[in-house]
């Protein structure tokens, strides 16, 4: 039996934002060690690149590329509510709106050398997020790197993460997402795990999933809640 949600896209939309933490969080040191892996690392950035990140929230990574001094940012958002919250960035172009209707009128014609979705994909039905995926193309350089953060489903840590939420509507994971870039013209070059940034809970994490791995005859390819994918052009 499937269980559907009787919530429309709209309603779902409308319902996340009303209980959504608007207040931004304070940028520390931490965050910076989280942003050098998770951003510039897997993606080979350096502050000479433009930078678009699509779903941008309460702007962490925002202050990141401002702290780092990035040639160009943009942030786009769908939620009106945040503007009061990103008010205090001093680069970083803002726009509020639906992702198809602000990348046609205010970036057509442009490219970015980087383009950020962190926890955005599973918020999208299948059907839009292939679309999108695809229009990105048109505003990516022809040598740039689309950088994706999910939820794992294929953990069990990671269903926590997309279950805990009916917001949550298009599960993905390692297997997924390299999927999802052949249905979208992309390539996947990799899919990295998201550690925890302190080095002792770190080796922790990796010594019980090792020894989980030995224990079990079937697990997953990441045991991490969320994972990291790199796109390319194919």
């Amino acid at each position: 039996m499937t269980v559907q949600s009787n919530l429309s896209a709209r309603d779902r939309a409308a319902f996340y934002k009303s209980h959504r933490e608007h207040e931004g969080t304070t940028f520390k040191k931490k965050h910076r060690r989280q942003f050098d892996h998770e951003f510039r690392d897997l993606t080979g950035a350096d502050p000479a690149m433009s930078v678009l990140e699509i779903g941008c929230g309460t702007g962490l990574l925002l202050r990141y590329l401002e702290a780092c001094g990035y040639a160009r940012i943009a942030g786009l958002d769908r939620d009106e509510n945040l503007l009061d919250t990103l008010s205090d960035l001093n680069r970083s172009e803002i726009h509020i709106g639906d992702a198809a209707t602000v990348l046609n009128e205010k970036f057509a014609g442009q490219r970015f050398d980087r383009i950020v979705m962190f926890d955005v994909a599973e918020h999208i039905d299948l059907p839009d997020l292939i679309e999108l995926l695809k229009a990105l193309r048109g505003f990516l350089s022809d040598d740039g790197k689309l950088l994706l953060r999910v939820p794992n489903i294929e953990s069990p840590w990671g269903l926590k993460m997309f279950f805990g939420t009916f917001d949550h509507v298009t599960p993905l994971g390692p297997g997924r997402l390299r999927e999802l870039a052949r249905l979208t013209g992309w390539k996947c070059v990799s899919v990295s795990p998201q550690e925890p940034v302190p080095t002792l809970r770190r080796w922790r994490e990796r010594l019980l999933n090792r020894l989980l791995a030995a224990m079990l005859s079937y697990h997953p390819e990441a045991w991490t809640a969320n994972v990291l994918a790199v796109y390319v052009k194919d």
